[in-house]
């Protein structure tokens, strides 16, 4: 009873958590494990707070000072009574509320964090994406894997029937030697299909973070759907794409910046008006009261112009402003045809998984007919061999198809910024 109570404990302790990914919870897993999820979730946090920074240096600051002084040697020597220390306080409140240059500033520094949002925003979505098409193509190669498998038992059949035969001498040599290649070409085959399911999988659990963890983890399986819905009008990818799209909002994020920039040129020589209030007090001894303090209003009205700065910087500040409307026109335009395109590749393997399950079902057809003739001695081993070369082949086909036609889906998605195809 000891000993069985001492193993329970072991196994309690040594038990391992396991980890199950599936293609529903990738993003889950990865802002769970992922130090590239990670690193870019905190850039994003951090561009949110520099924002609010921006917002609040708008509305003003507010500053405390406390000095105490205290002489502790001096030579010549000075008389004692001035070694008491000496106190100083300062609360002070400033508005630039109606400045114009501040206004500008927080102008600029917002478009300058929205600009890093979006950029870390545009890095995440190249990560999940990324990240879902490792696991498809993962999970693709296995399939792939398991109908080479199958190709493989299927041959080891063929080879021992026709060695069986041969030794008979119902066939000829070259059936048999026909036989024996065909199967070791299986066998590399299945090593090939095996060593690259296993490589897509250790660059996926790279990509999680999970390559080196104790947990165990397991790679859930995803059949992907033979059927998937496609809107008709491509216009609707565009006009979404113009709202969603990370690099088109950080493109127009850069262009509002640069028409702000030249406003600010344009303006800046506006009267800069702002307003400071604050209490001070110095002295030997600690304040006892808001009645020690000082009290002081001050109101701040500047004009500052470079009459010969002044067009050279409107006239860069212009030059930008054009740069930047271009820039934008240039992400725009690359954005739509790359839309396109992958909306024409979505509809190609739709269309095409329509046709490899056909060829697919037709092949298993032609395959079975000629197994049941080759037992009957109507054909030979070279072509029951076809038939099962082209049933590999069209089932490759098809497998192929079906998670290229996903991987599609998922890459429209991201372009577009959004879900649109489910």
């Amino acid at each position: 009873m000891y000993v069985a109570n001492t193993i329970f404990i072991i196994l309690s302790i040594l038990k391992v958590d396991t980890i199950r990914v599936g293609f529903r919870n990738l993003e889950e897993i990865a802002e769970a494990y992922s130090p590239t999820l990670k690193e870019i979730k905190y850039n994003i946090n951090a561009s949110y707070t520099n924002l609010t920074g921006n917002i609040l240096n708008f509305v003003g600051g507010a500053e405390f000072y406390l000095t105490k002084s205290e002489v502790t040697y001096s030579n010549p020597p000075i008389p004692s009574s001035t070694y008491n220390p000496s106190y100083s306080f300062t609360l002070k409140f400033a508005s630039n509320l109606f400045s114009t240059n501040n206004l500008f500033k927080t102008i600029s520094g917002y478009y300058e964090s929205r600009t890093s949002i979006y950029n870390y925003e545009d890095i995440k979505r190249q990560f999940l994406i990324n990240l879902k098409t490792q696991y498809l193509n993962t999970i693709k190669l296995k399939k792939l894997m398991e109908a080479y498998e199958k190709a493989f038992e299927r041959n080891k059949i063929y080879y021992e029937l026709v060695s069986e035969r041969y030794k008979l001498g119902m066939v000829s040599k070259i059936d048999y030697l026909k036989a024996e290649i065909e199967l070791k070409n299986a066998e590399i085959n299945l090593l090939n299909a095996s060593n690259n399911y296993k490589k897509s999988k250790e660059i996926l659990l790279s990509y999680l973070g999970l390559l080196h963890k104790d947990q165990m983890v397991i790679i859930e399986d995803y059949d992907a759907p033979e059927s998937v819905y496609i809107p008709k009008d491509e216009q609707e990818f565009l006009n979404l794409a113009r709202k969603f799209n990370p690099s088109l909002k950080n493109a127009r994020t850069l262009l509002n910046s640069a028409r702000s920039g030249l406003i600010y040129s344009i303006t800046s020589i506006t009267p800069q008006i702002s307003f400071e209030k604050y209490w001070n007090y110095t002295g030997r001894e600690k304040p006892h009261s808001l009645n020690s303090f000082n009290e002081k209003e001050m109101w701040n009205v500047q004009v500052y112009v470079n009459f010969l700065n002044f067009p050279i910087s409107i006239l860069n500040r212009a030059q930008l402003e054009r740069a930047y409307t271009y820039r934008y026109k240039k992400v725009l335009f690359e954005t739509l045809a790359k839309i396109e395109n992958s909306y024409e590749d979505l509809k190609y393997n739709y269309q095409t998984l329509e046709l490899a399950k056909l060829r697919y079902e037709q092949a298993q057809s032609a395959y079975e007919l000629a197994k049941e003739q080759y037992k009957s001695g109507l054909i030979s081993i070279i072509q029951l061999m076809d038939t099962e070369a082209s049933l590999l082949q069209s089932e490759v086909g098809l497998i192929e198809t079906k998670y290229n036609l996903v991987i599609s889906k998922e890459n429209l998605n991201y372009l577009i910024g959004t879900e649109v195809i489910k």
